[in-house]
């Protein structure tokens, strides 16, 4: 983190927003049932009334769009950051946000509260999604996405955090896990067949089409939900090299808000205020509608701002890390073979190893704390 503390009054202004920003049942209502499923709903209907290919693509194009808001409240419960009450919060998150989407909530959930805990640092679960050392050419990339969609994410979010987590549940090696399940009565990712066949069933009936579920729900889930939701991950930690290199960069620990966000990128990348990164990592119990104002709160401060990146948009972002990696006349791997070697293995070197976490004010370490890991 940034060396030093905020002020007296610094400290005391965003303690008593954090104090009064709780969740709230109406808005977390009117997210879910219309900004997200009845948008998703809607954008069907023309299809049901006027199967084409015509009608096909805009309804796969919404269905995306708010299977990616739906996630985004899957994330606020969390962090217990959806609804006021926790038994309510994940039983609503978890059927109605998670389970749609083929989202295990309670692994999903540990895992996240891991890499908030452990971000840039070598043990974060999420390290290989936003570190750029393994996209460090436009073939690397693409590759690296490619992977995801073709089999990639099936392979995290069904196997690893569906099976392979709760088999090792309660082995001696999990003692030392960085990922530590809850107990559950029964295999979480069971959970997911009743929803999955709900919705397959409503389909079927509503169209007529048996293959309407695979080609309009599983295929927005694993294709283009996998990529614009990996990609937001990517630009939401990533760096360019510029500022990898920039001494005031040292203590961000890869924390980055995206202020200017525009419809395309608020429908696919940032929905519910998501672009707020670095204010979220900060302050996770927060709800996502008080962010941007968080943000404007944090911002009075020189310790606060200078804590976090902040970037005008994803595509500029990108745009310009892609010209970065064209530019072949020095590769991100061989600039990095140039700098001092140290005892850290090449590409997984923290950037602030040389600051103990114990420095960081107890605020800026927050995580749910009925969070189902024994780190948390």
């Amino acid at each position: 983190m940034y060396p030093g503390s905020p002020t007296g009054d610094e400290k005391a202004a965003v303690t008593d927003f954090i104090k009064n920003a709780k969740p709230k049942t109406g808005k977390a209502l009117v997210n879910l049932l219309f900004w997200s499923w009845g948008l998703l709903i809607l954008g069907i209907v023309p299809y049901l009334l006027f199967p084409s290919i015509w009608t096909f693509v805009p309804a796969f194009l919404m269905v995306t769009s708010r299977m990616n808001a739906l996630l985004a409240l899957a994330h606020d419960a969390q962090h217990s950051a959806f609804l006021p009450n926790k038994k309510w919060n994940d039983l609503i998150g978890a059927w109605t946000c998670a389970y749609p989407m083929g989202s295990i909530f309670g692994s999903s959930r540990a895992v996240h509260l891991a890499h908030h805990k452990l971000l840039n640092k070598p043990d974060d679960p999420d390290r290989g999604f936003h570190i750029e050392t393994n996209k460090d050419t436009p073939r690397q990339f693409i590759t690296h996405f490619a992977r995801l969609v073709f089999g990639g994410q099936l392979w995290t979010s069904i196997v690893v955090n569906g099976v392979l987590r709760p088999i090792a549940k309660g082995k001696p090696a999990e003692k030392s896990a960085v990922v530590v399940l809850s107990r559950s009565a029964h295999p979480e990712i069971l959970n997911l067949i009743p929803v999955q066949l709900a919705i397959w069933a409503s389909l079927w009936l509503a169209s007529g089409q048996w293959w309407l579920y695979p080609a309009l729900w599983l295929g927005p889930i694993f294709t283009m939900g996998t990529f614009t939701g990996f990609l937001r991950g990517f630009v939401d930690h990533a760096r360019l090299r510029s500022e990898a290199e920039d001494p005031a960069d040292a203590g961000r620990d890869r924390l980055i808000t995206i202020l200017k966000v525009n419809w395309l990128e608020r429908a696919y990348l940032a929905p519910f205020s998501f672009n707020y990164h670095a204010e979220h990592h900060l302050f996770p119990s927060v709800p996502p509608y008080y962010l941007p104002e968080l943000h404007k709160v944090m911002q009075k401060s020189e310790y606060y701002r200078n804590s976090y990146a902040v970037r005008p948009s994803y595509s500029k972002f990108l745009v310009e890390y892609w010209r970065q990696i064209a530019d072949s006349s020095q590769p991100r791997h061989l600039a990095q073979a140039a700098q001092p070697t140290t005892n850290q293995p090449l590409g997984l070197q923290p950037l602030s190893d040389s600051e103990p976490r114990s420095h960081r004010p107890a605020n800026l370490l927050m995580v749910n704390q009925d969070a189902p890991s024994q780190h948390a």
